[in-house]
């Protein structure tokens, strides 16, 4: 079963993946550069992996831009999906046990 991504997830990796192309870079250059695996790197450019901030850090000190560069073309993704999201109304949760007790885990669920 394929793997779906979230867009703003796609639209961080096609960033990445347009500005490793335009400066003339295989994926495994970018990853070395990066310190991070090369298969890694491959499922970021494609919106498969959520990318930590160190490692979003790394990727754009390797492709030396500004971290937000690769951050900022995500949010017209982002914005799009808050739109929609906007329309949605949650359920409100359910009221949280009242008879908590220190060293005791709630169920948020």
């Amino acid at each position: 079963m394929p793997r779906t991504s979230h867009p703003v997830l796609r639209t961080i990796g096609s960033t990445i993946r347009s500005l490793r192309r335009e400066r003339g870079l295989s994926q495994e250059t970018l990853a070395d550069l990066a310190d991070i695996d090369r298969s890694y790197m491959s499922g970021v450019e494609r919106g498969l992996r959520n990318i930590s901030v160190l490692n979003l850090s790394r990727v754009a000190k390797a492709l030396d831009v500004p971290l937000v560069e690769l951050v900022g073309a995500a949010e017209a993704g982002f914005a799009a999906t808050t739109v929609a999201a906007a329309s949605y109304q949650a359920p409100l949760p359910e009221p949280l046990e009242d008879h908590w007790e220190p060293g005791r885990y709630l169920s948020l669920s």
